[in-house]
């Protein structure tokens, strides 16, 4: 006799509920004391790690943008200039897509400034 197929298990309390995808690129935290710079490190569907000198705390809300991703958040760990966003309502599979998108981009304008900027001075240019 065959039985039903098992719904998949939910994360355990305080797990990632779906996977991440590591990225760098710039993107800017809006909090109560103010507007700070930061750097997406990884995103998912549900959630991110950023790195910033905001003044974060856990439980704290705000607002993370990064283009094309403006979302609500609740901080849920902090260490050191680092914090753990839960998203508020899980973003669309297109977002996530586009963040890669502007990951590599952002990757690749960044690698060939730093080749010609290295090329200058080899050949002993000044900029």
């Amino acid at each position: 006799m065959a039985s039903a197929p098992r719904p998949p298990p939910e994360a355990p309390p305080h797990r990632r509920a779906a996977a991440r995808l590591r990225v760098c690129i710039p993107g800017k935290l809006i909090l109560l004391g103010g507007e700070y710079d930061c750097a997406l490190e990884d995103v998912s569907l549900t959630g991110a790690r950023v790195v910033s000198d905001a003044p974060m705390t856990k439980d704290q809300q705000g607002i993370l943008q990064c283009t094309p991703l403006e979302v609500l958040f609740t901080t849920r760990w902090v260490h050191g200039k680092a914090a753990g966003l839960e998203f508020e309502e899980e973003v669309g599979l297109g977002t996530i897509r586009m963040l890669r998108w502007h990951n590599d981009r952002y990757r690749e304008t960044h690698d060939a400034e730093l080749r010609d900027m290295m090329q200058d001075w080899v050949a002993g240019k000044t900029r």
